[in-house]
This record gives C-alpha cells, sequence and structure tokens, in this order.
C-alpha cells in the first residue's frame, strides 16, 4: 500500500508539471480577443500564386482589405536589418534563388520578382501603409529559432500601427519577449503534429515539444494556432478544454472543413478559397 501510495503521489506532480508546461495564459483578456473573432484571415494575403497573384505581396493585401478579410503575413528581417514580408527562410521558391532572405539586402532583395510576376517582396512598412487599419491583421514571426531581436523590431514598428493586430511564432522565445516587454500585445504559439522521419534528435524533439505544446510555460500564450489536421491530441485537447484560450485553426482550404471548425476554433486561416462572412 505505501508503494502504491508512492507511485501515485508521483504521478500526481508529474500531472501537475505537465498541467504547468502546457498552460496558456490563464488571464483570459476577451475584451483584446474581440475585435480579432470577427475576421477570417486570408493566408498570405488573398493569394493565388497560378494567376499572378504572388502570396505576401502587396496585390495579395490589397486584395483582402477589398474583400473584408484581415490578413495573416509572415515577418522576416534582411542581411541590413531590414523588416520584410516573405514566408520561406529562402528565396528559391518564390524568387529562383538559393540565397536565404537574412543573407540578402533589402535594395538587392526588391529587384527580386515574386512567382514570375511584377511583383517584389514588401517592408512590413509598405504592407501596414497598404492594409492602413482597415482590417485586422496576424503577424507571424519567422526567426528560424536564430534571431531573438526580431520580436523587438517588429514590435518597435508595430507599437506605432493604430490598427489591430496579434503576434504569433513557432519559436517560443519570440512570444516570451511580447509576454515580457509588451504584455498587452495578444501573442500566439504555433503549433502542429509533425512526421519525424529523417530528423536529427534534437530536431525530433523540438517538434515534439512543440507538437505537444510543452513550450507554452515559456511564452504563456493568449492563444494556440493550431494545424487543424493534426489537433486529436491529448496536449490539445486538455487545453482547449480545461484552459479554454483562443484557437487558431490552420490552414483552412475548403468550404466544407471551414463550417465544421466553426464551432471549436475562434479563427481561421485559410486560403484557395473564399469563406463565407
Amino acid at each position: 500500500m505505501t508503494w502504491l501510495l508512492v507511485i501515485l503521489h508521483v504521478l500526481v506532480v508529474l500531472f501537475l508539471v505537465y498541467l504547468f508546461l502546457i498552460a496558456p495564459n490563464i488571464l483570459h483578456r476577451k475584451m483584446a480577443f474581440r475585435p480579432l473573432t470577427d475576421y477570417d484571415y486570408a493566408h498570405r494575403g488573398l493569394y493565388d500564386n497560378d494567376r499572378g497573384i504572388p502570396e505576401n505581396s502587396l496585390t495579395a493585401f490589397e486584395r483582402a482589405v477589398n474583400a473584408g478579410y484581415g490578413i495573416e503575413l509572415d515577418v522576416r528581417e534582411t542581411r541590413d536589418h531590414q523588416l520584410v514580408v516573405h514566408h520561406d527562410e529562402n528565396l528559391e521558391r518564390s524568387c529562383g534563388d538559393i540565397r536565404r532572405v537574412c543573407d540578402v539586402p533589402l535594395a538587392e532583395l526588391q529587384q527580386l520578382k515574386l512567382f514570375g510576376t511584377d511583383s517584389y517582396i514588401p517592408t512590413l512598412t509598405e504592407v501596414l501603409g497598404v492594409v492602413n487599419a482597415q482590417v485586422p491583421l496576424i503577424v507571424e514571426l519567422k526567426t528560424d529559432f536564430h534571431n531573438p531581436m526580431l520580436a523587438q523590431q517588429t514590435y518597435d514598428m508595430l507599437r506605432r500601427y493604430p490598427g489591430v493586430y496579434c503576434v504569433e511564432s513557432f519559436d517560443p522565445s519570440a512570444i516570451r519577449w511580447f509576454r515580457k516587454h509588451a504584455p498587452t500585445v495578444v501573442r500566439g504559439q504555433l503549433a502542429f503534429m509533425s512526421e519525424l522521419k529523417g530528423y536529427s534528435f534534437s530536431s525530433k524533439l523540438k517538434r515534439l515539444c512543440l507538437g505537444y505544446l510543452l513550450v507554452d510555460f515559456i511564452g504563456r500564450p493568449d492563444f494556440i494556432a493550431y494545424g487543424y489536421e493534426t489537433d486529436a491530441n491529448i496536449s490539445f485537447r486538455l487545453v482547449s478544454s480545461v484552459f479554454r484560450p483562443l484557437l487558431a485553426a490552420w490552414t483552412v482550404r475548403d468550404a466544407d472543413t471551414s463550417r465544421a471548425l466553426r464551432e471549436e476554433y475562434d479563427i481561421q486561416i485559410f486560403e484557395r478559397f473564399k469563406p463565407a462572412r
């Protein structure tokens, strides 16, 4: 009986530690969330790469604004420390250039063309000017886990922006920066359960920790942005049912899925179709 009690106590302690790790910010700020939850968010703008409207381009953002959708966008830093809006770490898929965004100065970067069009990689300043506070923004910080200053640089620009926005990242240290230095900004942890084959042990461990939300204690996010196709795991279910944070689903690609997710998720990030509003 004594050993059973010891084992029971150990299990209880481990479970409490587990809850501590996965818990988001439990001080819900519903008033701060409300302006965000009235919109669906066009992933990288209302783009169509096959029809000459590149993702994360000024044209795609203009289309989203005109259609009345919120916008999700990605922020990176150039070699000369300028903030640009681009998803991939390198330029190969978007511009046919094998270099990384962080290795190219802004002036040279903006000479490249997106997906064979006349569009170029815009700065964050240009994008904010186009959106002009007309719709809310989800700003994803693309630190690639090795740019701790990106959070501060992005906030230095966003703090002067009059529109509604929130921030998110896969990098919990970026979310921690906002928790510590800009706690009034709504912050979100990006996550999904990824395939582990072919990755090193350290990469597998990082992906498992992200997928099971074991990094939430670092930034205590206000919302969880989860890859909805992989959300059937114990951590996501516990966080969503016990702590009830704001939930954002990505990336939704058809109307039937969008309707099915309405009951569970507060926000949807979509592409390749136009959700009913």
